[in-house]
C-alpha cells in the first residue's frame, strides 16, 4: 500500500478549534456510550492544556489538515496521549504509519511505549495487531503498553 505523505507540525493555539471538531466527529459517539455526553467545555480545555505543553501535533496531507497526534515524552516512558484522523483518511495506512514511527522511537530509546483506549472504542484492534498488550482496564478504558 502506498503511504500517502504525511507531514507533521507543531500545533499551534490557533489549531484548538481544528483539534475541537477532530475530536468531536471521531470520539463523540464513543464518549456519549460510556459516559452519555460529550462536553464541550472540558474538551476545550484539555485540547488547550495539550498545545499548551507542546504535545500536540497536526497530521497534514499537502496543504491540508487531516488530523492530530499527541505525544508525551518521559525518562521512563513514551505516552501516545491521543492520535485523531478524519474519517474520510481512516484505514489508509496513515494510523499504522505513525504509530510505527513511535515504536522505532520507543525501541532506538529503550522505553516502552504506553496509550490509554477507550474500551468502545475499535481503535484497540489497531494497537493490538501492533503488539500493544494490556496492562490494565476499567470500565471506560484499556491500558495498553508496548515493551520493544
Amino acid at each position: 500500500m502506498d503511504l500517502p505523505d504525511i507531514r507533521i507540525r507543531e500545533a499551534t493555539p490557533e489549531d484548538g478549534d481544528f483539534i475541537y471538531q477532530l475530536v468531536e466527529k471521531t470520539m463523540r459517539r464513543y464518549v456519549e456510550a460510556l459516559w452519555g455526553s460529550f462536553g464541550e467545555d472540558y474538551n476545550r480545555q484539555q485540547i488547550a492544556e495539550g498545545i499548551s505543553s507542546r504535545s500536540y501535533s497536526i497530521l497534514r496531507l499537502g496543504e491540508v489538515d487531516i488530523g492530530a497526534l499527541a505525544v508525551e515524552r518521559y525518562d521512563t516512558h513514551i505516552h501516545l496521549k491521543q492520535l485523531y484522523i478524519l474519517a474520510s483518511h481512516q484505514n489508509r495506512g496513515i494510523g499504522t504509519h505513525l504509530i510505527r514511527q513511535l515504536i522505532d522511537e520507543a525501541r532506538q530509546s529503550s522505553k516502552p511505549l504506553r496509550l490509554a483506549v477507550l474500551s468502545v472504542n475499535p481503535a484497540r484492534r489497531l494497537y493490538e495487531r501492533e503488539g500493544f498488550r494490556v496492562v490494565s482496564e476499567t470500565r471506560e478504558r484499556c491500558f495498553m503498553e508496548l515493551h520493544v
